[in-house]
């Protein structure tokens, strides 16, 4: 099973770099679904972030 995987990486950087170096022109494709997903994992991170950020904030505060 991992020489599929060893396989299909090389076959990846491969596709990125050619005889003459690294390609430029790289496609990525965001279906609908990955895109929400995406945005909702950034929306969670910041909201996350934010909370942490204020709770410490909090307990900083309330020790000195």
């Amino acid at each position: 099973m991992s020489t599929g995987r060893k396989a299909n990486l090389k076959n990846i950087l491969d596709s990125l770099v050619d005889d003459d170096g690294l390609k430029t022109e790289v496609t990525i494709t965001l279906t609908d679904g990955t895109l929400i997903k995406t945005s909702m994992y950034l929306v969670g991170t910041v909201i996350v972030g934010s909370l942490a950020f204020f709770a410490i904030r909090g307990i900083f505060n309330n020790a000195g």
